[in-house]
């Protein structure tokens, strides 16, 4: 991909959904090279099958991420962005948002899987780290603390008592509160609030199972193979 296709997906990822005023103005605010509202429109007008092959579709004056279009919920998710700042990274940090499983690792993602590794999982990294993203995924979609605390009952994880499993929940609802959500266009709830900003956790769509219908990292690959699709499709799809 040209740089600019990596700027459309990399900010659909982050946002959920961009304007294509937007995508011009981060575009020249971190590179020196000129880009025009017409070459944005280019690729509205006539969809990249590149771009697509990574999630981000046209529509209107918009790209968004493909759970977005699938459900229709792109006036809700813009009704919930209105009026809220806009988090844009830095250009390194951004790009990383061309792999649209990738999410910022903050320090309440380590602690939440830490705490994991150490007491619960007997020191199973890949286990550990599958529970975690698979968490960190939920969260993203604006899911319920309830659909995201049965992650650890979908993935069998056994906890020692009343007590570690409360250790648990305080840990995910810090992480809820350190997550970049796409309601919050790219911003955490910690720096809304510290912003002065109310906290937006509350759910976004009518629908709150439709959100988190996104094929995750771990989820059964959708070619049928029997193995995670991050160990099957994903890995082709990014070659």
């Amino acid at each position: 991909m040209n740089l600019l296709s990596q700027y459309i997906v990399a900010l659909s990822h982050l946002y959920g959904a961009v304007h294509k005023e937007v995508v011009v103005d981060i575009y020249k605010s971190q590179n020196d090279d000129e880009v025009r509202i017409k070459e944005v429109e280019e690729y509205l007008n006539n969809p990249s099958e590149e771009i697509e092959k990574h999630f981000a579709f046209s529509v209107g004056d918009y790209f968004a991420y493909e759970a977005i279009m699938e459900f229709d919920e792109l006036d809700e998710l813009l009704q919930k962005q209105s009026g809220r700042p806009r988090y844009i990274p830095e250009k390194s940090e951004l790009l990383n948002y061309i792999d649209s499983f990738y999410f910022e690792k903050t320090a309440a993602y380590y602690k939440l899987y830490d705490y994991l590794l150490k007491y619960v999982l007997d020191g199973d990294e890949e286990r550990t780290s599958d529970i975690c993203e698979d968490v960190q995924g939920m969260i993203e979609v604006n899911a319920s603390f309830r659909q995201v605390m049965s992650v650890f009952d979908h993935m069998h994880v056994d906890f020692i008592g009343k007590n570690q499993r409360e250790t648990v929940k305080q840990l995910v609802k810090v992480l809820k509160n350190n997550v970049r959500l796409w309601i919050n266009n790219g911003y955490t709830n910690k720096e809304l609030k510290e912003m002065d900003f109310r906290d937006s956790s509350k759910k976004i769509n009518r629908n709150q199972n439709s959100m988190t219908k996104k094929l995750g990292r771990n989820d059964p690959c959708y070619c049928g193979s029997g193995k995670k699709y991050k160990k099957c499709c994903l890995e082709k799809n990014e070659k």
